[in-house]
């Protein structure tokens, strides 16, 4: 009987038919993702998080119960109707949640570095993003942990490559749905980039998440999540003849 539900329904019903026969519990990788973070937490306990670009508050409900005395979110005004259907339900002292772009706030370079830093499914929106991952550092206190999520290089023979798979124009109609690539997304970097980004902004003993892979192969083809801590030394691009070009921080 078993085998032959298993044999009518698509990969996601099979999940969901294995869940009602056998009682596995329904996560997705974020939550697998959340796991590691705690297991690399090691019973810390993070003061001040910081969470970019909240979408469902699902992760918002986890870190919280990290019992953080501030969590701040930060997400685009076009979010703001979205998040008021949730965040009311997780309002407490010490959640707050600022509207904006991260990249270009003024107010953004005023806050505080944080003991977390979450940032899932943000980062291949931005076109800048070695920029971008040079902020996280930034908001980041040293020692304190970044946990980064994005959507990597659809092409298959870049998989492995150390390279950023760049769609502009937009890409249309087929090649569009092929990929599952938004409209408003033209930078597309490999794990490699990503991970590469990471250490060149200042991050050290950065680790592979196998949170993807824990949800579905498939998944973890097209994404690719990291938890990494943030090091002493910022990162730079040109330190010969007295000169130190902070990377991200120069005009």
């Amino acid at each position: 009987m078993i085998a032959r539900l298993l044999r009518a329904h698509t990969p996601e019903s099979v999940k969901n038919v294995a869940r009602r026969l056998f009682g596995a519990p329904a996560k997705d990788y974020r939550g697998h993702l959340f796991d590691e973070l705690v297991a690399r937490l090691a019973g810390k306990r993070p003061l001040r998080i910081l969470e970019i670009g909240p979408k469902d508050g699902l992760d918002t409900a986890r870190l919280l119960t990290l019992a953080p005395e501030q969590m701040l979110l930060v997400d685009l005004e076009d979010k703001r109707a979205e998040n008021d259907v949730w965040l009311p339900k997780l309002a407490r002292p010490g959640l707050e949640i600022r509207y904006g772009n991260l990249m270009y706030e003024p107010w953004v370079d005023d806050l505080e570095p944080f003991d977390l830093v979450w940032c899932t499914g943000v980062l291949y929106h931005n076109p800048e993003q070695l920029r971008m991952v040079a902020r996280l550092f930034d908001l980041t206190r040293p020692g304190g942990l970044l946990v980064l999520e994005s959507a990597t290089a659809r092409r298959r023979f870049l998989a492995n490559e150390n390279c950023v798979e760049i769609w502009y124009p937009s890409p249309q109609g087929a090649v569009k749905r092929k990929y599952h690539i938004s409209s408003n997304v033209t930078h597309l970097p490999s794990r490699k980039a990503i991970e590469s980004w990471m250490a060149m902004s200042g991050f050290i003993d950065i680790r592979t998440s196998a949170a993807l892979r824990l949800q579905s192969r498939a998944l973890a083809r097209d994404r690719a999540a990291f938890i990494a801590e943030r090091g002493t030394v910022p990162g730079s691009y040109y330190g010969v003849g007295g000169h130190d070009f902070r990377i991200g921080k120069s005009r």
